[in-house]
């Protein structure tokens, strides 16, 4: 009966092991975070945009390139999302003394003022880390990093980021908020 048994076993753990080598890992943004979703709250009223949806919206690619608080800097690379401005509009009337409330799956937390949505009042730097001025942001809920999906680690599916036209141009990476789940009107 045990080497029933053993041999039992011994079967169970080769079958086992061969549909293991079969298996692989999910690896598209849109399977890999399948069940996301993007919560729009404005005035009450919410609502939900799938990754698909957010893919379906009008795209900018722009160069980014940012430095962390602690002067470590990430990029240069190219990335891909849909303006924060036109999610904005999706959401209702906006004006001067409105704000954008980001917020992560982590619960982190930006507050953006009305100008900083279309891409004014941020500090900008050269590769030396130099400021510089008259450089166009263009804000993003970003998705595709250098052409390919946005990974958990890079703040998946979607990362709020501030994209350029201009290669080379660094802004702080405190605002580029990690795990977008959430936007917020404030009217």
């Amino acid at each position: 009966m045990k080497l029933i048994t053993s041999l039992f076993m011994l079967l169970m753990i080769m079958v086992m092991v061969l549909f293991s080598g079969c298996m692989t890992q999910q690896g598209d943004g849109d399977t890999q975070f399948k069940g996301w979703n993007l919560t729009l709250s404005c005035d009450g009223k919410e609502s939900h945009l799938s990754l698909a949806d957010l893919k379906k919206m009008p795209v900018y690619t722009g160069n980014g390139y940012l430095v962390s608080t602690t002067g470590i800097k990430y990029g240069p690379f190219v990335g891909t999302g849909v303006p924060l401005s036109n999610i904005v509009q999706t959401m209702g009337k906006s004006n001067e003394n409105s704000r954008v409330y980001l917020y992560g799956s982590d619960e982190y937390l930006w507050v953006l003022e009305s100008g900083q949505v279309s891409g004014d009042g941020y500090i900008t730097f050269d590769e030396n880390l130099s400021e510089i001025h008259n450089q166009k942001i263009t804000p993003v809920l970003m998705y595709e990093q250098d052409g390919k999906s946005l990974s958990q680690d890079d703040g998946g599916p979607v990362r709020f980021a501030l994209l350029t036209d201009h290669a080379g141009v660094i802004t702080e990476g405190s605002g580029w908020v990690k795990w977008v789940s959430r936007v917020e009107l404030h009217q």
